[in-house]
């Protein structure tokens, strides 16, 4: 199902507090049958939880929205453009 998303140079990430928060967002996105990879947080994204949610960016509503539904507390959104060997990260609002 994912292996697109593996390669995917353009994508999305959600980002975490709590290692329990990115488990509980793989559970509910499981669940919902969603398109997604759980991937090392980036080392160009400051966070407190080294695991972060990969998807692609046409999704980015949906999920979002999904995992505020089910509770799950995101610490931040970023769209990253891979660019050789490194991201290009940028941060986006939640709303």
């Amino acid at each position: 199902m994912p292996s697109n998303l593996f390669y995917s140079d353009s994508y999305c990430v959600f980002t975490f507090a709590a290692t329990s928060h990115a488990l509980k967002a793989e559970k509910v996105l499981k669940n919902l049958e969603a398109d997604f990879l759980v991937i090392p947080t980036l080392r160009e994204i400051s966070t407190s939880c080294g695991l972060s949610v990969k998807f692609s960016p046409d999704n980015l509503d949906r999920y979002f929205t999904d995992l505020i539904n089910n509770r799950v507390v995101v610490e931040g959104i970023y769209q990253v453009e891979k660019e050789g060997k490194k991201n290009r990260v940028k941060k986006l609002e939640l709303s």
